[in-house]
């Protein structure tokens, strides 16, 4: 493992660096915010997208493997890679430009737009409708388990989950029916984590030799392909739960399209591939080829999927977030390019997440302090689990008022109008 916390330090040094400027940009003009109403109509931009079918009796990870090798080879004709040629730039006046390029950084398209992705409406559930927004974290993720627990126990309902990285691993699997005690047990016993990583490849230490004994090889760069992850999932779904719109909770995974940038909610397809193309962190696990789309963890883009969740049209929303919170740290800590990047991550993190707040009813934060996001150590994910509890049971008198609310304003409604009659 030291090696892979080199590469993984390595990597998010370059990246956070050449991202850290464009982060302060979004967060200077995310200074003058619309009402969260308008915001939610204004960031979400839907985009035709081909529904992909799997051939009966094929894997759905050999899918992939397949799409990956086309869309390589389709986007260099020639051999020659074409690029869209450059424009003139752009220039912004009004504040309607501006506030339009700063809500876009919440923008989560859906992948199949003939998909409304909505909760039941009130007239069927006769009660208030709840969307839960788990957000990414890696190994803190362990916290949505907890907070899963406590909201069964108090028996509040849910309608919908969106789901970013581990977020999306915890919430997809609840979703499709798998116990919470099944799911807190590959979180403790280390099988999940061995699922995601593995050993080191080989190929890392012969990578000048690999190319040449495979030229025709394509695939999307990673350090593993995330077919053990994909099969390890799905040994985990239920039987006869196969695609996402099979689970009893409607559910949706958020992933980055590196093609366009943008995020998605992963609603239709393969389920087992939707929480994989959520959770493959760049430079770690390969691209996921799905469509005409290479998707990443979602992280990158909605780390906190709150806004996903409001667009279901839920009456709740209620977001989880599992990032360490920003404290003052010591100068020392800045010695060495470590401190620094990791420094950058958590500030980025905190910038993104702050964008998605406003579209939640009720934010959860368990306190995951100390906690690693990769490479845990024994009893980090019981830490976490506990911590998503602690939080949670915090939170219920306040959910249960907001859903107390929701029935009655209707009720005072129609009060008011047979008043205003009289």
């Amino acid at each position: 493992m030291f090696l892979v916390r080199k590469l993984v330090f390595a990597f998010n040094s370059a990246l956070l660096v050449s991202l850290a400027t464009s982060a302060i940009s979004v967060a200077q003009d995310a200074a003058r915010t619309q009402p969260m109403t308008n915001r939610s109509k204004d960031t979400h931009a839907i985009d035709v997208v081909p529904i992909v079918d799997i051939p009966e009796g094929e894997a759905p990870t050999k899918t992939v493997e397949k799409a990956a090798q086309r869309q390589i080879e389709d986007s260099i004709p020639n051999k020659r890679e074409v690029l869209e040629p450059r424009d003139s730039g752009q220039v912004m006046v009004t504040g309607k430009q501006k506030r339009d390029a700063s809500n876009a950084s919440t923008a989560v398209e859906r992948d199949n737009p003939r998909d409304e992705c909505q909760v039941p409406p009130d007239s069927e559930v006769h009660r208030p409708t709840v969307a839960l927004a788990l957000g990414g974290g890696g190994a803190r993720g362990a916290a949505h388990v907890g907070v899963l627990r406590v909201l069964k126990e108090a028996n509040i309902p849910i309608d919908y989950i969106v789901g970013n990285s581990m977020g999306s691993i915890v919430g997809g699997l609840y979703a499709a029916g798998v116990s919470l005690d099944d799911i807190e047990k590959i979180m403790l016993n280390g099988s999940l984590r061995k699922a995601y990583m593995g050993r080191i490849p080989p190929k890392l230490l012969i990578s000048p030799l690999e190319k040449l004994r495979h030229p025709l090889k394509k695939h999307y760069a990673g350090l593993w392909t995330g077919k053990k992850l994909a099969r390890f999932l799905e040994r985990q779904i239920p039987r006869g739960i196969e695609n996402v719109d099979d689970t009893p909770i409607p559910f949706s995974a958020v992933a980055t399209n590196l093609i366009d940038g943008k995020a998605y909610r992963i609603s239709d397809g393969k389920l087992s591939t939707a929480i994989r193309a959520s959770s493959s962190i760049p430079a770690l696990l390969q691209p996921v080829a799905i469509g005409d789309k290479v998707y990443v963890d979602g992280g990158l883009r909605a780390n906190l999927p709150a806004s996903a969740a409001r667009d279901t049209g839920a009456d709740i929303v209620i977001a989880i977030l599992v990032d360490e919170p920003l404290r003052k740290l010591p100068a020392k800590r800045f010695q060495h390019l470590k401190g620094i990047a990791e420094r950058l991550g958590d500030v980025m993190l905190a910038v993104a997440d702050a964008r998605q707040l406003p579209f939640a009813d009720i934010v959860i934060s368990p306190d995951v302090s100390g906690l690693p996001v990769l490479d845990t150590q024994k009893g980090d994910a019981r830490k976490a689990i506990l911590a998503g509890e602690m939080a949670t049971r915090k939170a219920l008198p306040e959910i249960k008022k907001r859903m107390l609310l929701k029935v009655k304003r209707p009720e005072l409604a129609a009060e008011k109008k047979s008043s205003e009659n009289e």
